[in-house]
């Protein structure tokens, strides 16, 4: 069964309706939860749910709610954390309206996965139950069966039934393939999975080869979701064979991980460091504190004890007991919270031997007022720092010396890059508490986190603790609140507080001038730049800003003062600066995704977008727009490189709009320069834009030519607002008739009620 089929009517409908941009919102949903986009996922969401409610439409809120919780505890593993929301939307799934939804069976994979992250030992009866009780009520030709086929699947490997896993899978491809369908990837990537939890490395790796070998043939594009595990359980095969740097080419970089993989990389990670010391470093550590505090947060509670497990044994290799020790005890409270022991209990009393088999921690190298510079000394000397090893010192030495502002900040430092964070932010809170009466490193770093952390109710609390005692320093609480809330008012009001009592502060200054562009408050951002020309010692960063402000709100004569001040000559000595200054890259956003564009600069901080966006997206061609000065891209080192560069800029307001509707997409065979040539010159004369979109590369195919392609064409044509699409696709019809090939442009004739046909065996013939 075809699940997608109603969201892809309701998307068509979108489109005829004029609302392409919530048709594609519903496709990026799913895209970007494939691809482990997990924050633009965030982003998406109250789109996606409001659109649920303008429509009425009890589908999507179903449809938007399982993938809410694919990338919940499918890409963050959330355990607890998800529990409420997940059986909300199992019973919300199964009540009437939406019963015959398909997204009404995916929700069952949600439940068991939540349930699985929490305790997946603990849990297999219910995750079995759920699993066999939807089965039941689908057949082998629905995509959902393979989900959840997979589900049940990985609830006998918790409950140590590897084998009975991999049969059952078996038998589950079979019925697929009697129905005349194909297995997807799911399958193959749990049986690797079942395979390396029962020490069969050898059968893993043959089968991820085979699936390699398969995708390289078939050519397809996969999401992140089918490569990131496919690389990971590659590497922890080659890894349990012992083919170790095999394996570290394998492993796949930390930023490019979610929560979901990071058990697979830290089985391979634990395997690998175990055999060689150099790779077990306190940065390794630190990566083990971060999912094993995430895994806590969420509620994941026998994944804390697994993860801690591994963690604990190259903390005591690397000689880390504190490390070890504050592992321990996470493990212990997550011990309470299972369901089912399953032999917890005796992995965390065998750790917590082991810790106490420890010798007691080394004294201080110097006298804890000496530490501070020593460290800096040994830094120097050895060129690098090591937290972990620090962290124990530096506690110690803040026992002894408590009132030492600078040793706080720097022992709850070395806490923080070693991923102990509660602990860090718990030593902060008390050092403030007690030192109330003056601001200081302790508390600025403080301050930082709590912004960080996005946590408004601490910054709140520091606000009051230094309320009386030091003002300026609980506005800057205040200001960092609101800035992260996007509270406008209040951040004026406390920066402006601020610079009541400290006018030098020109960060404030800075704050509020940045504040005031998000707002479109033009002149009161170029006043606030204007006044950090005049006091930093440094000002060409400021005059930058400053001609950013003042061409937003149309002040050229200070772009002029500004420009001239840092060198910069403009031709013209009066009025509108509007110059030919070459090509940039403008990136602005659309619906919260970063889109880029062709502009020609028209002065310092000016461009007009000359590219027509893609169909899909908001019309910006002709814009005349302002933009930051800051590279989004920094330019080459390499000389030969920078001739070519482009730079590209961000976009922080639009002067004037262009004015032109949506593009519409023409594709096919290229025609030649000169027919090309002429048909640019014939739309343009009309008012219309034309972009070419293909690469010189860009091909078609075609049975009748010579090696099965053509050279490709594919370009847009945007016309301004009060022109009539009809007109366009009666141009076209003119424009290419002479061509030896014809050309597609579906959705226009579609939008103007014109035969599809020709278009439709345009994409047969050439493979549009």
């Amino acid at each position: 069964m075809d699940i997608w089929n109603w969201v892809e009517k309701l998307q068509e409908d979108l489109r005829q309706a004029g609302q392409a941009q919530n048709a594609h919102l519903l496709t990026r949903l799913a895209d970007d939860v494939s691809e482990l986009q997990v924050d633009r996922v965030d982003a998406l969401l109250p789109e996606a749910r409001a659109l649920g409610k303008a429509l009425d439409n009890p589908w999507v809120d179903v449809y938007v709610g399982h993938w809410a919780l694919r990338n919940r505890v499918g890409n963050r593993m959330e355990g607890e954390s998800a529990l409420g929301e997940s059986v909300a939307l199992f019973e919300r799934a199964h009540r009437a309206d939406t019963l015959d939804c398909p997204q009404s069976i995916c929700v069952t994979q949600d439940l068991a996965a939540c349930y699985g992250n929490i305790d997946g030992p603990g849990w297999v009866p219910e995750r079995i139950e759920v699993c066999d009780e939807t089965l039941g009520r689908i057949d082998p030709s629905w995509a959902c069966f393979q989900c959840l086929s997979c589900e049940k699947a990985d609830a006998l490997l918790d409950d140590g039934r590897g084998q009975d896993a991999l049969e059952y899978l078996q038998v589950q491809a079979a019925a697929i393939q009697a129905r005349g369908k194909e297995v997807f990837d799911s399958f193959p990537e749990m049986q690797i999975k079942i395979l390396l939890a029962s020490g069969r490395a050898e059968e893993a790796l043959a089968l991820i080869e085979q699936r390699e070998a398969e995708v390289a043939a078939a050519g397809d594009y996969e999401p992140a979701n089918c490569t990131v595990p496919r690389r990971l359980s590659k590497a922890w095969a080659l890894a349990q064979l012992g083919r170790d740097e095999e394996a570290l080419q394998q492993l796949v970089p930390w930023s490019e991980l979610t929560p979901n993989h990071w058990r697979l990389w830290a089985n391979s990670a634990s395997t690998l460091c175990s055999r060689d010391g150099a790779r077990n470093t306190w940065d390794l550590g630190t990566r083990f504190n971060t999912i094993i505090e995430h895994f806590a947060a969420v509620g994941a509670h026998r994944l804390v004890i697994e993860i801690a497990a591994l963690s604990l044994e190259l903390a005591l290799q690397r000689g880390a007991r504190w490390v070890a020790q504050r592992q321990l005890g996470l493990a212990r409270t997550h011990l309470a919270q299972l369901r089912q022991d399953r032999g917890a209990a005796a992995l965390v009393a065998g750790l917590a031997a082991r810790i106490e088999a420890l010798p007691e921690m080394a004294p201080l190298p110097v006298p804890a007022d000496e530490l501070l510079a020593w460290l800096q000394a040994q830094g120097e000397q050895h060129q690098s720092r090591d937290p972990e090893r620090e962290a124990q010192w530096l506690l110690q030495a803040h026992a002894e010396q408590p009132d030492d502002g600078a040793l706080a900040e720097v022992a709850a430092s070395a806490l923080h890059a070693c991923g102990a964070t509660t602990e860090a932010m718990a030593l902060l809170w008390d050092f403030v508490r007690g030192h109330a009466q003056e601001d200081g490193a302790a508390a600025y770093t403080l301050m930082r986190w709590l912004a960080e952390q996005g946590d408004d109710d601490g910054l709140r609390r520091l606000a009051a603790t230094y309320r009386d005692s030091v003002p300026v320093f609980a506005h800057w609480c205040e200001v960092q609140r609101a800035r992260r809330a996007s509270d406008w008012p209040a951040l004026e009001q406390a920066a402006q507080a601020l610079l009541a009592l400290s006018p030098g502060s020109n960060g404030a200054r800075r704050t509020l001038a940045s504040m005031y562009m998000e707002t479109g408050r033009f002149s009161d951002a170029q006043a606030c730049y204007a006044q950090l020309v005049e006091t930093l010692e440094e000002p060409n960063a400021a005059h930058w800003d400053h001609m950013s402000a003042a061409s937003a709100a149309g002040d050229w004569d200070a772009v002029r003062r500004s420009a001239a001040a840092i060198g910069m000559e403009l031709s013209s000595q009066q009025g509108v600066v509007e110059e030919p200054w070459g090509w940039v890259i403008i990136r602005s956003e659309d619906g919260g995704e970063p889109v880029e564009y062709y502009a020609r600069r028209s002065g310092p901080v000016t461009a007009r977008i000359v590219e027509n966006a893609p169909a899909n997206r908001a019309q910006q061609v002709g814009d005349w727009v302002v933009f930051d000065a800051g590279l989004v891209h920094p330019a080459p080192e390499d000389e030969a490189e920078r001739e070519h560069f482009i730079p590209t800029y961000a976009q922080v307001h639009v002067l004037e709009r262009g004015g032109f509707a949506r593009s519409w997409l023409v594709d096919g065979a290229h025609p030649g320069e000169a027919a090309w040539n002429a048909l640019v010159e014939a739309a343009e004369a009309q008012g219309w834009k034309v972009w070419s979109h293909s690469r010189a590369d860009y091909t078609v195919t075609d049975p009748d030519a010579e090696g099965g392609t053509l050279p490709g064409l594919l370009f847009t044509v945007a016309q301004p607002q009060d022109h009539a699409p009809l007109a366009l696709h009666r141009f076209l019809q003119q424009a290419t008739a002479g061509w030896a090939h014809p050309h597609c442009w579906l959705r226009l004739a579609e939008a103007c009620d014109q035969d599809r046909q020709p278009h439709l065996d345009a994409i047969e013939r050439y493979g549009l």
